[in-house]
């Protein structure tokens, strides 16, 4: 099935399953999405910012040039996900225990892709980030509070402002940029090279 241009709203799209279906420019607005589910499904260029998620499960599914900025994940189930090129800003990754409205447990993004996303401003809060490729993404301001970064490729992403005090980074890609704005946020100096003449 395939839904281009389509405006959704309220709740026509509330508990419905959804199966290798695409969403192409399609825009949700204020779209209830409460019990819905989607399996390898492709949302491209579509406006995802003012979705109600409450239970919602997205598998295999692929978010090209979307925007999904200003959400709140802790409700939703998230396995094999491929954000690359997606609109992310000021987004909360993180997932709450059934029934609780505080208490969190691991959220589990590691099969996950990142690649060119802008996640600026957003936060990763208690979540599996092994091996996660963040290639050229923005992650300008974004905290990342005890995730697990091992393995991670960072490598040509914008990491000014980035927060990792809380994390663990072992074997984390960075290329040489991203190493002096990494070293920067410590309170390292870089020091200036001799002229040789």
């Amino acid at each position: 099935m395939i839904y281009k241009d389509r405006v959704f709203e309220e709740d026509e799209l509330a508990g419905e399953d959804f199966t290798n279906t695409e969403f192409i420019n399609c825009r949700f607005i204020g779209t209830n999405l409460r019990f819905s589910s989607f399996f390898k499904c492709r949302f491209e260029t579509c406006d995802l910012s003012s979705v109600d998620f409450d239970m919602t499960s997205f598998s295999d599914c692929i978010f090209s040039g979307s925007k999904l900025s200003n959400r709140d994940f802790s409700e939703v189930k998230i396995i094999s996900c491929d954000f690359s090129n997606a609109i992310l800003r000021n987004t909360v990754f993180q997932q709450r225990k059934g029934g609780s409205t505080s208490e969190l447990k691991r959220c589990d993004l590691a099969s996950c892709r990142f690649e060119n996303a802008d996640l600026s401003g957003s936060a990763f809060i208690l979540c599996e980030l092994r091996g996660v490729n963040f290639k050229h993404a923005i992650l300008e301001q974004v905290v990342f509070d005890k995730c697990n970064l091992q393995m991670a490729d960072m490598s040509g992403a914008s990491i000014d402002g980035a927060n990792f005090n809380t994390s663990k980074i072992e074997k984390t890609i960075l290329d040489v940029a991203g190493f002096i704005s990494y070293g920067k946020s410590k309170g390292f100096v870089l020091e200036k090279l001799p002229d040789y003449q």
